[in-house]
């Protein structure tokens, strides 16, 4: 009984942990889809999405003092929508929850130069892997 609670146990640890990005694959995701940009390295802010019917878009964008999820949010194609958004940080080991964003919402989320921001039109839990 017990080894297969253990098994159990690392199935459902293994799922749960498959939904979550990572932040240096999804930022060198990033990098080499959006090769041509020229943004200045140190000013970067790394945009991954996931719009309707798993169309996965990815984008760089240039940071600036001040700049606002809402700003990043309507330079996608997920502009008028419902949005599930995750940051990741560089220095950070683990990724920060999910924040719902309305339609016209303006979360004060701060946003740091190389951040990357996954933007889901849909409810990343509800994924089934």
């Amino acid at each position: 009984m017990r080894p297969l609670l253990i098994i159990f146990l690392l199935v459902t640890c293994a799922r749960a942990y498959a939904i979550r990005p990572e932040y240096v694959s999804s930022r060198t995701f990033v990098e080499r889809e959006c090769a041509t940009n020229s943004t200045p390295q140190g000013e970067r802010i790394f945009v991954v999405g996931c719009g309707e019917k798993a169309k996965v878009f990815a984008d760089i964008f240039h940071f600036r003092q001040g700049i606002t999820l809402r700003e990043i949010i309507d330079q996608t194609s997920l502009k008028g929508k419902l949005v599930h958004v995750m940051i990741l940080r560089p220095e950070a080991r683990t990724s920060h929850d999910f924040i719902r964003v309305g339609r016209s919402e303006k979360p004060r989320c701060r946003i740091k130069a190389l951040d990357v921001i996954w933007l889901y039109d849909f409810k990343p839990e509800d994924i089934d892997l």
